[in-house]
C-alpha cells in the first residue's frame, strides 16, 4: 500500500465504509455473525440496556451513559452518515465508556453492553484500540481473544497486525508472547502505560481510592517488570519511555498505582546501572511519596533500599548515604 493509500485510509469518514451496507454477517461477540445479521436492533439495544442496568447495580459511573450510549436517540443514530464532528464526540462517549468497563470486562454485563457498541457504532471498526485497552488485562482469556477475532489487523501496516495470528486458531494471547512484545515494541509498551492513566482519568472525581482499577495496576507492575527483566539490554530509549509513568506513579495519591511504580522502580534498579543524577531524582521522589502515604511505608523502604544497594556508591547524593 503506498503512502497517500495509507493516509487515504486514515482519514476515511465512517459513511465511505461500504462494509456497513452488508448484512450477510454482522460482527458479534455473544453470537455467531450470521445469526447475529438476522437479528433486529431492537433485540441488541435491549441486549445493552439490559446490561448496562446490572453494570449499574455495580458501579454506578455508568449512569451518564443511560443518556447517550444507551439512549433510545441511538437506536436511530447512524454514525456512518454523520459528520465528523459527531463521530469525534461519539468516539471520546465510546473510549470513557470502555476505559470504565475494563475492570468489569469478564462480566456477562460488560459482554452485553460491548454487543450493543458493536452493532450500533461498530467500535470494532472506529475504536479498535478503545476496545483493545478494554480487553488487555484479560489478554489470556477465551473472551480476549474474541474480541481480537473481530478487528481487521490483516494489514501488516496495521500495529495490531501482531494479533493476527490469534484470529484463525483462537487461542488466546500466550503471556511470553505480551511481554516479548512489550519490550521489542516501545509503542505497544507506551500503550500499556498509558492504559493505566487513562484509566485513572476515567474515574476520577467518582471515586477516591479507585479500588476497581486494582486489576489494572497488577497488569500493568507485572507486565512492565517482566519485560525489563525478559529484555538483554534496557535501553535508554526504554527508560526514556517509562520514566514520566514513573513519576506520576510516585507522586499519585492512589495506594496500588505507587506500590505498582515501586516494583517497576525496583526492577530498573537491579536490571540497569543508571545515571546518578537519575537515580538521584528516583530516590527523592520515592522518599517523599513515603511521607505523602505512610501506609506503603514498608514497600517505599524496601523500594529505596534495593534502588540505592544496586546502584553507584554516592549515586543519590549524601542525603541518601548508605552503608552496605
Amino acid at each position: 500500500m503506498t503512502s497517500l493509500a495509507q493516509q487515504l485510509k486514515r482519514l476515511a469518514l465512517p459513511q465511505s465504509d461500504p462494509n456497513l451496507l452488508t448484512r450477510r454477517e454482522v460482527a458479534s461477540l455473544l453470537f455467531d455473525p450470521k445469526d447475529a445479521a438476522a437479528m433486529d436492533r431492537s433485540t441488541f439495544y435491549a441486549l445493552g440496556c439490559t446490561g448496562l442496568e446490572e453494570l449499574l447495580g455495580i458501579e454506578p459511573a455508568f449512569l451518564e451513559f443511560q443518556d447517550t450510549l444507551f439512549s433510545r436517540a441511538s437506536v436511530t443514530l447512524e454514525r456512518s452518515v454523520q459528520s465528523k464532528e459527531v463521530n469525534e464526540k461519539l468516539d471520546a462517549g465510546v473510549s470513557l465508556f470502555l476505559a470504565r468497563l475494563c475492570p468489569y470486562f469478564l462480566l456477562k454485563p460488560a459482554h452485553k453492553c460491548i454487543e450493543w457498541l458493536l452493532h450500533r457504532f461498530h467500535i470494532q471498526l472506529y475504536n479498535s484500540e478503545s476496545l483493545l485497552a478494554c480487553a488487555l488485562p484479560y489478554h489470556d482469556t477465551n473472551v480476549f481473544v474474541r474480541v481480537v477475532q473481530l478487528l481487521r489487523i490483516k494489514d501488516a501496516t496495521n500495529r495490531w497486525n501482531w494479533l493476527h495470528g490469534l484470529q484463525k486458531p483462537g487461542v488466546p494471547l500466550s503471556r511470553a508472547t505480551l511481554v516479548t512484545h512489550c519490550y521489542s515494541d516501545l509503542s505497544f509498551m507506551d500503550f500499556i502505560c498509558s492504559l493505566v492513566t487513562k484509566s485513572i482519568q476515567a474515574y476520577s472525581g467518582l471515586s477516591g481510592s479507585c479500588s476497581q482499577l486494582r486489576v489494572i495496576f497488577s497488569f500493568y507492575a507485572s507486565t512492565i517488570v517482566a519485560s525489563l527483566d525478559a529484555v538483554d539490554n534496557v535501553s535508554d530509549d526504554i527508560i526514556a519511555k517509562l520514566l514520566p509513568y514513573v513519576n506520576k506513579g510516585l507522586k499519585s495519591a492512589l495506594t496500588d498505582y505507587k506500590a505498582a511504580t515501586y516494583m517497576i522502580v525496583c526492577q530498573l534498579a537491579v536490571k540497569v546501572v543508571m545515571e546518578a543524577s537519575l537515580v538521584d531524582t528516583l530516590a527523592a521522589h520515592v522518599a517523599k511519596s513515603l511521607l505523602r502515604e505512610p501506609v506503603l511505608a514498608r514497600e517505599g523502604l524496601g523500594c529505596l533500599t534495593v534502588l540505592l544497594q544496586n546502584q553507584k556508591d554516592g549515586a543519590a547524593g549524601p542525603r541518601y548515604h548508605y552503608t552496605r
